[in-house]
């Protein structure tokens, strides 16, 4: 029998553990003697468009192989984790086995990277041997006849077939500008901005250059904001203004700052540049539910003058151009089909917003989409896409690629058609029940939240127990679905179950938890304020 061959898209983590995940599963055959299910492994070959594997972990960044000769999304060299370290270590590579000392709660990116590499190459030098690196691919067509891909890579006229695709380039392929990117940049016009416009992706060593002794407006609120900001601060910026439409993010979160030199501008957008290209002018903002966009609110601006640097924390698209238009739909997702018939169910604040149907639009929620199963295409099941689903990074993508191996072993059989989509509609009912969900996700819910639930409400209190207590709910969800995935794909170490999560998980969650309150606690008159 021919073993299926399997072309992997990517040698970031993603790509990496599913690797690592194969390389498990035949030394844990040839362990058993097991030639049968041995010579029936997959054979995989391994694309990545980098020098070398890491992904955006890498912070060396190279020009992409592309139309625009753009350069590779790479993290900052001075980059730190934003979550807690426990909820990242591996079962088969402990940080006491790696670092052999104790760690800080949150890990530098070279740390990160290293600790990553190594559990790879520990029990094989030559791990990495095989992949090919310096390689793009150009596109990815299925073959409905012949049910193979066809993989055309860059500078190749031939193109390679197999019998499976995984999508492994990441989430974070292409750097994303915010709209009014362009007339900040325009220095043609009179009205363009004069100092340095930069995407968080483009810092590098220089970027002491940009900040000390300078003011500087960073937009958005969320984790690489919070990461540069205090950067920034170690390397004496003058002043820090945070500039966020949504005020939803990590930075918004945090209840003080090192040296009282970091201002929040919450609800803001930049819609004008001052007369001497030092000043942005910013426009109030306020959401529509019903329209699904920001609006100005008319007469609403205030002028922040004297701005020398300006960095977009506005987050990352993925590089999905190679794949076939029919394999990465661009249109928005009909999430309510899955939705039919469904009801909250009772929870601590129903009383407040009563019984809400769902919005016909929910922001590409996690755990589910309607097109896919586990990582699956449901009109091409042999395509996958292996990306984080939970907001456990590291640890949701190893356990995802043990989801991915165990379905193209047959350890995971391919239920029927109306099987997946009932698995969908379970999953995303299962998730709409938690409040905190509902109200990142679906438009409906966060309206009538922002309606009901005012600043004063017990809800927006963070130090309240029944507030904590939705928190630890919306982090237990997201555990109990990486136990079920752990459950079925045969992780190595289990978390429980969806039901009920284990001692582990709960420990982890609890670890999340403090992580999180660790922000909101932060005070100005603490210890901790002095930096």
């Amino acid at each position: 029998m021919t073993p299926p061959s399997v072309a992997v898209i990517g040698c970031g983590p993603a790509g990496m553990f599913f690797l690592h995940a194969l390389a498990l599963r035949r030394a844990k055959l040839e362990e058993e003697g097991n030639v049968e299910a041995l010579v029936a492994l997959p054979t995989v070959t391994c694309f990545e468009r980098a020098p070398g594997p890491g992904g955006v972990w890498r912070s060396d960044r190279f020009k992409c192989d592309n139309s625009d000769g753009a350069k590779s999304t790479n993290m900052y060299e001075a980059l730190w984790t934003n979550g807690p370290k426990e909820a990242m270590e591996f079962f088969d590579h402990t940080y006491d086995e790696h670092f052999g000392q104790a760690l800080p709660t949150f890990l530098p990116r070279d740390c990160v990277l290293e600790y990553i590499l190594k559990r790879c190459t520990k029990n094989n030098p030559n791990f990495f041997d095989d992949v090919e690196f310096n390689t793009s691919v150009e596109s990815v067509k299925y073959d409905e006849e012949l049910s193979k891909f066809s993989i055309k890579l860059s500078g190749i006229c031939e193109s390679q077939s197999f019998d499976w695709c995984i999508w492994a380039a990441g989430e974070n392929g292409k750097p994303k500008f915010p709209p009014f990117d362009a007339f900040l940049k325009s220095r043609s016009q009179s009205q363009g901005f004069k100092g340095k416009v930069m995407h968080s992706s483009q810092t590098d060593s220089n970027f002491e250059d940009y900040v000390r002794g300078k003011n500087i407006m960073v937009i958005g609120d969320s984790y690489s904001a919070e990461d540069l900001t205090l950067q920034a601060i170690k390397l004496g910026v003058g002043s820090v203004e945070i500039v966020t439409r949504g005020a939803k993010g990590a930075a918004c979160d945090t209840g003080a700052w090192p040296m009282d030199k970091v201002d929040i501008n919450e609800h803001y957008i930049p819609t004008g540049i001052t007369a001497d290209g030092r000043g942005v002018v910013l426009s109030k903002v306020k959401y529509d539910y019903d329209q699904v966009k920001y609006e100005e609110i008319a007469g609403r601006t205030i002028t922040l003058d004297e701005i020398d640097t300006i960095i977009y924390c506005t987050g990352y698209d993925e590089n999905s151009e190679m794949l076939d238009k029919e394999m990465f739909s661009s249109e928005p997702p009909d999430f309510k089909s899955l939705l039919t018939d469904w009801k909250m169910t009772k929870n601590s604040l129903s009383k407040d917003l009563g019984d809400i149907p769902p919005g016909d639009f929910l922001q590409e929620p996690p755990f589910v989409h309607p097109e896919y199963y586990r990582g699956r295409l449901l009109s091409v099941p042999n395509m996958m896409f292996l990306c984080e689903e939970v907001d456990v990074p590291i640890f949701g993508l190893d356990i995802a690629a043990w989801l991915l191996l165990a379905q193209i072993t047959g350890d995971l059989p391919l239920p029927s058609l109306q099987e997946r989509k009932k698995f969908n509609t379970e999953t995303l009912g299962n998730a709409m029940n938690d409040p905190y969900f509902r109200l990142l996700h679906d438009s409906n819910y966060a309206k009538q939240w922002c309606m009901a639930i005012g600043d004063d409400h017990w809800a927006e209190d963070h130090s309240n127990r029944r507030s904590k207590d939705l928190e630890r709910s919306h982090l237990d969800l997201q555990y109990r679905f990486l136990a079920r995935d752990a459950q079925d794909s045969g992780y190595p170490l289990q978390l429980g179950t969806f039901e009920k999560l284990n001692k582990k998980a709960e420990a982890l969650v609890e670890c999340n938890m403090v992580v999180d309150y660790a922000r909101y606690d932060l005070n100005e008159d603490s210890a901790d304020a002095s930096w």
